[in-house]
């Protein structure tokens, strides 16, 4: 007689995996436009940035038991994202850039589906593809600080706080999956990327107005 009920729940738990991670996405945009206003200084960074939105995709992943349930929990978040921001920001007084939006749209369907199959990897793949999913998330922040705060737009505070923040998360993850050198060499190499993906790509595309 609990065979029903089992299946019932085998079937419902991924769905309300899935609903939590599209309410980590709306609470991560709405969150980030009201953080503008309070944060200042190196911290207003955190509110500006694409890597803590990308931080989002990778938690709605780890939540996901399968990784396809994963990559399409990342995308919700971060296209989730994207939208309460959006939606929430011209309720608080201020215009949107519909330019903006489409950028950071792409940027969330690109990075949606990766965060969230390296969050489902760092907790549930095995061996090498736990440490490539686990370095994903101190990478983005590194290649960020390096390449958008430091080389294109100068902020040395701000290259400093997300290079902390970067270091903080490599611990966290190697302490949760251990390999520590096979994770720190996914994150030395994913760094690279990062520094290219947020300031030479970045810059080239569309100029110092986009990102960091």
């Amino acid at each position: 007689m609990a065979a029903p009920s089992t299946s019932v729940t085998n079937r419902t738990l991924p769905i309300l995996r899935l609903l939590l991670a599209a309410l980590i996405g709306l609470v991560i945009g709405a969150a980030t436009s009201f953080a503008q206003h309070y944060l200042d200084g190196s911290w207003a960074a955190l509110a500006n940035s694409a890597s803590p939105w990308l931080l989002g995709g990778f938690l709605a992943g780890a939540l996901q038991l399968r990784r396809g349930w994963a990559i399409t929990g990342g995308l919700a978040a971060c296209v989730l994202e994207v939208l309460a921001y959006y939606a929430v920001t011209p309720l608080r007084g201020y215009p949107v850039n519909h330019s903006e939006i489409a950028f950071w749209a792409v940027c969330a369907v690109i990075g949606g589906p990766i965060f969230g199959w390296a969050g489902w990897a760092w907790l549930r793949a095995a061996s090498r593809l736990q440490a490539l999913g686990a370095a994903f998330l101190p990478a983005t922040f590194l290649g960020e600080a390096i390449g958008a705060y430091g080389i294109r737009l100068h902020y040395y505070g701000d290259t400093v706080l997300y290079v902390l923040i970067g270091l903080v998360l490599l611990g966290v993850v190697v302490w949760r999956a251990g390999q520590l050198l096979s994770t720190m060499a996914f994150v030395a190499l994913l760094t690279i990327v990062g520094i290219a993906c947020y300031g030479l790509l970045l810059e080239a595309a569309a100029g110092r107005h986009f990102g960091g």
